[in-house]
């Protein structure tokens, strides 16, 4: 801690945690920046070793951090003390912005460049502030269904599609609000779109399923406001 390391030469460290990431991803997400988002991807893709940027330990939550789901729509710990931490809690509206808002964060861990590592209870919609709140148990038999299914869909995607197994990263279109980007390899391509702006819309030739929602494009695609996108060629 505290000192410089030598790192992806075979020094000291084969890989970090990409925290980097991990605050483009939640800026993005709280304030619609996309700017941020966009240079944080290109900086460490083109810093990093290709083989380093493939295994990056993409995280939006550990141990170490209030979890996810409370640091992008719950209120922010002002200083309280334990006590106070313990019993607080999202509305139900604050609850509802912030699963919206987790679906646009998992997209972007899941699909750039590296490896998603999820952090358990997460994918089930635990909240809570820093330690030891971050570090509550598996919620058995209480998950939050809808955020399970989101996760199960991201983790089927990685599996069906051979692009996310070291394919190639590349940035097609962005502005201050959304980016959009693919993957792609020799066999098989996939293309993302984030947006935390006003509903768009783009093109791309052929015929196109929404992963996360089934819905179909063919030449257009309309990209709502707070939403995300995995397109894959039908």
């Amino acid at each position: 801690y505290g000192s410089r390391r030598r790192y992806f030469r075979g020094k000291q460290l084969d890989s970090v945690m990409n925290y980097p990431l991990r605050g483009a991803i939640i800026d993005f997400v709280k304030s619609g920046n996309a700017t941020v988002l966009y240079n944080t991807l290109t900086e460490l893709y083109s810093s990093y070793p290709r083989e380093a940027s493939d295994a990056l330990m993409n995280i939006i939550g550990t141990h170490d951090t209030e979890r996810i789901l409370t640091v992008i729509g719950g209120e922010e710990d002002q200083g309280y003390d334990n006590k106070t931490l313990a019993s607080m809690k999202m509305t139900q509206g604050e609850r509802l912005r912030a699963k919206q808002l987790l679906k646009i964060a998992s997209t972007i861990q899941f699909t750039v460049f590296g490896i998603p590592s999820l952090y358990s209870g997460d994918e089930a919609g635990v909240e809570g502030y820093h330690d030891p709140f971050c570090r509550k148990p598996f919620p058995w038999g209480k998950e939050d269904a809808e955020i399970l299914l989101h996760y199960r869909k991201l983790g089927e995607m990685r599996n069906a599609h051979s692009a996310f197994n070291g394919g190639d990263f590349n940035i097609i279109d962005h502005s201050d609000s959304y980016m959009i980007y693919e993957r792609k390899d020799k066999n098989d391509r996939v293309v993302i779109a984030v947006n935390r702006g006003e509903a768009m819309k783009f093109t791309l030739r052929g015929k196109w399923n929404d992963i996360l929602t089934d819905k179909k494009f063919e030449g257009n695609v309309t990209l709502d406001k707070d939403s995300a996108l995995i397109l894959e060629r039908i």
